[in-house]
């Protein structure tokens, strides 16, 4: 399957893993499933989104703006994985329309868990000592 999504590290992170050939409708029923993911916890949900696979971008690739890790109240941090430069390109584009600015690359799906894992550490709430 080309689009997949799944959660891991507790519910605190979705991951898409793309592939070629993918068609933005694929994606677009992956959005439908991550908005169900993030409706059904009630904290905040980062993305990675492994692209170290995908060298061509479909037809309408703009719509692609419309998911919910942009728009939904517990969005975190996107990470975006393996761009080449051509795709990077198109998604400065994506987010300068989107005005997003909650972004991040990585060249690796190590180096993007890594980060978050640092990240979900620092969400965690202190913990009260009592006596």
């Amino acid at each position: 399957m080309p689009v997949e999504i799944e959660f891991i590290l507790d519910q605190r992170v979705l991951v898409y893993q793309i592939s070629d050939p993918f068609e933005i409708e694929e994606l677009m029923e992956a959005y439908q499933k991550e908005r169900t993911l993030r409706d059904s916890v009630p904290h905040t949900v980062h993305s990675i989104v492994d692209m170290s696979r995908v060298a061509k971008i479909p037809k309408s690739w703009l719509t692609a703006k419309a998911g919910p890790g942009f728009t939904h109240p517990r969005s975190g941090i996107i990470i975006l994985v393996g761009l080449t430069l051509g795709l990077k390109r198109i998604v400065q584009v994506i987010l300068r329309i989107t005005k997003y600015p909650r972004l991040r690359y990585f060249d690796t799906r190590d180096e993007a868990e890594a980060f978050v894992r640092d990240l979900l550490v620092d969400e965690q709430p202190a913990r009260v000592e009592t006596a």
